[in-house]
Formats: structure tokens, C-alpha cells, sequence
């Protein structure tokens, strides 16, 4: 259940913390407490701005490195088709090599009962003649393959390693990217880490803050000081929050526990005119004796027969009353609920009896719909404070 707000108060909804911050805290009194807030909304004004630095820092690195493991990739790709045409060039000169050597020493062995071949063999010629002509046919062609061979090879190479070159360039600069991708990702988890940390205690001074506020208004019974320190925690805190300060301004004001005390003449009138309706029933805006009321308008008639004139709704009627603490209750005080229908206003009232059925703690009101004036045991779910017209 949200506990804030009476009359003269806006109602707050919840908001992103900063924002709330940027409008609440703007006209702080000067205090400690209220520069330590301001403090604490600058670090998390710094550390918003580097996270967001951040977060840019590693989209353009994650766009970088994308783009290095595409050249890697292609690069893969074209020393792997390279190393293809390398063993391509490599089987086929050495498939060439063979057929060569085998061509060659067949013509000159086989092709020997030709004109050729007998005149090779039939002149008077010497062995190192022979020999030279073996060496120029067979071996200096063999020679010249090889020439090529390795020259198609060298460049093959060449070409490979040029690759191979660029591949651990781009597998440097890839892992580089990679690392300093990492580094700033950890960063901004650090950054998120403390930025949290810092908004929780940011939330917990304010709180902090308003429940000295919200003690302070309440000794100097100042309603609407009240208000503003309940509805600034609620901003922050929620439900919660607004309770601290609730709770902080009820113990500043007395311990709520009801004692039999002395009454005014008035005060008993109040009671028992309010007792002369028992049985009439719940009507929303009922103000008619016999007839009908709800909780603020059989109060106002109860008080109004006894000679005293006060507000008429339960949100006005708060406010307009001299505050009393639970130790000071007589016949005829009003006691006020906050937010019992959901509302985030004081909108119940009942009148404190004093003795009854159930003893100091009993009650009388209008209670809701479907029910009719009566006696009741006094309830403090919601009991916002007592209240004398």
C-alpha cells in the first residue's frame, strides 16, 4: 500500500531514478546531507557519460574486428587455392619430367637403326662423343624442365608466403580487435557494476534524508513539510520508502499505543451525537441525519451538534485540525487513514470513543458501503494521525 499525500500535494508517479533526482533535489536546502546527494548525482552523471562512451567505444571495435575476420577468412581462402595450384604445377612438371626422360632415351636408344641413330653409332667417333650427345639431347633438356620447374615453383612460393604474410598480419590485428573488444566489454560491465552501487546509495541517502526532513516537519507541525518528504521518498523508493518516513514521523510525534485519558464537554457531545446514529446506514456523501453518511460527514455533523464547525471531506478536515499525539487522545478525537481505498490521499476517518465495547480502544464510524454507523475496535493498518477540531 503507497502512503503519501495529503491536501496541497501532487501526486507522484515512479520514474526513472535520474530523472526524479534532476527534479526533486533541485532546490535542496544547503546541508551535509544534501551535498552528499549532490556528490552522488555527479558520480552517476560521470559514470553514465563514460559508460555510454564506452558502449560507442566497443561498437566500433566490434565493427572492426567483423571486418578483420572477413579478410582473414578471405585470405584462408586464397593461400588454400594457391597451395592448389602449387601441387597442381608440382605433380604436372614432374608428370612432364618422366614422359621427357622416357621420350628422349627411347629415340636415342631405340632410334638408332635410323639415319640418324647409325650415324651416331656407326662414325668413327669417340665415347666422350657420345657422351656429349646423350648429355645435350637427354640431359640439357632435362635441365631446361627443371629451369622452369623451379622457377614456376620459386613463384609459387613467393606468392604463398606473401599470403601467408598477410594472413598472420590479419590473424594479429584479428586478435588484437578480439582483446580490445574484451577489454572494453569488461569495462563496461565494471562501469554498470558501480554505477548501480552508486544509484542504490544515492536512493538510500535520499531516504535517509527525507525521513530527518519528514521528523522535522512533524515537530514543528508543519503538515505540508510532511508531505514533501513522504512524497520525495515514495519517488525514489516506493511504497517502502514512504513508510520509513510514515513511520519515522508517527515515533517523532508519540508511540501510538491508546490510553484513557480526560475529555472536553465537547467531545463527549461529539460522541454521543455520533452514537444517536448507530445503525444508520453507509452512504458516499451522506451528511443527513437518519438518513445516511459516510466517515467525514458523520464526524462534521457529530462536532457541528456539539458546536463546532469543521471541514467536510477527510482530506480537508486533517489539515484544518490541531494535531494531537496518540497519548493525548480524547472522546471525540479523529483519528485519519492514509490510502485505504488506493487513492495516495488521508481518506478515512473515525472519532475515538475512549471506553466501550472494546475498552479505550473503541471507535465509532461510517465504515464503507454495505455497512451502517457503529462501534468498532480501533485499527492501526493505515493510521495516519489523530486530530482534535
Amino acid at each position: 500500500m503507497f502512503r503519501v499525500r495529503r491536501r496541497g500535494t501532487t501526486r507522484t508517479t515512479p520514474l526513472v531514478l535520474l530523472a526524479v533526482l534532476t527534479a526533486s533535489w533541485l532546490f535542496l536546502p544547503t546541508s551535509a546531507s544534501a551535498s552528499s546527494i549532490a556528490v552522488t548525482q555527479k558520480q552517476i552523471s560521470d559514470l553514465s557519460a563514460a559508460l555510454s562512451r564506452q558502449e560507442m567505444r566497443s561498437e566500433v571495435t566490434s565493427n572492426q574486428y567483423d571486418a578483420e575476420k572477413g579478410n582473414l577468412a578471405s585470405i584462408n581462402t586464397n593461400i588454400v587455392n594457391l597451395q592448389t595450384q602449387e601441387a597442381q604445377k608440382r605433380a604436372a612438371a614432374k608428370a612432364t619430367s618422366k614422359k621427357l626422360v622416357v621420350a628422349v632415351v627411347r629415340a636415342y636408344v631405340l632410334g638408332a637403326a635410323g639415319t640418324q641413330g647409325l650415324s651416331l653409332f656407326n662414325q668413327n667417333v669417340t665415347k666422350a662423343d657420345a657422351t656429349k650427345v646423350y648429355q645435350d639431347r637427354v640431359i640439357g633438356n632435362l635441365n631446361t624442365l627443371v629451369k622452369t620447374y623451379e622457377r614456376e615453383q620459386t613463384s609459387l612460393q613467393n606468392t604463398v608466403a606473401k599470403v601467408a604474410a598477410q594472413r598472420a598480419k590479419a590473424q594479429h590485428a584479428t586478435y588484437e580487435l578480439k582483446g580490445l573488444l574484451e577489454q572494453n566489454i569488461q569495462l563496461q560491465n565494471a562501469t554498470q557494476a558501480t554505477l548501480d552501487t552508486v544509484t542504490a546509495r544515492l536512493k538510500g541517502e535520499i531516504i535517509t534524508y527525507e525521513v530527518s526532513a519528514g521528523v522535522t516537519a512533524a515537530k514543528a507541525k508543519n503538515t505540508a513539510g510532511e508531505e514533501q518528504a513522504i512524497a520525495a521518498a515514495s519517488a525514489v523508493g516506493g511504497q517502502s520508502a514512504a513508510n520509513e518516513v510514515i513511520d519515522a514521523i508517527q515515533a517523532a510525534i508519540a508511540t501510538p499505543t491508546i490510553a484513557e485519558v480526560g475529555s472536553s464537554a465537547q467531545g463527549d457531545k461529539a460522541v454521543q451525537y455520533a452514537k444517536s446514529q448507530i445503525g444508520v446506514p453507509y452512504v458516499w456523501g451522506g451528511e443527513t441525519a437518519g438518513v445516511g453518511f459516510d466517515c467525514s460527514g458523520l464526524v462534521q455533523w457529530a462536532w457541528a451538534k456539539a458546536g463546532i464547525t469543521i471541514p467536510r471531506t477527510t482530506e480537508s478536515q486533517y489539515p484544518d485540525m490541531i494535531h494531537v499525539t496518540f497519548t493525548e487522545l480524547q472522546p471525540g478525537d479523529l483519528l485519519f487513514y492514509y490510502n485505504l481505498d488506493g487513492d495516495h490521499v488521508v481518506d478515512h476517518v473515525v472519532m475515538y470513543v475512549g471506553s466501550g465495547p472494546w475498552g479505550v480502544d473503541t471507535t465509532i464510524a461510517a465504515a464503507h458501503s454495505g455497512t451502517t454507523v457503529a462501534l468498532a475496535p480501533l485499527f492501526t493498518s493505515g493510521l495516519y494521525g489523530a486530530a482534535r477540531p
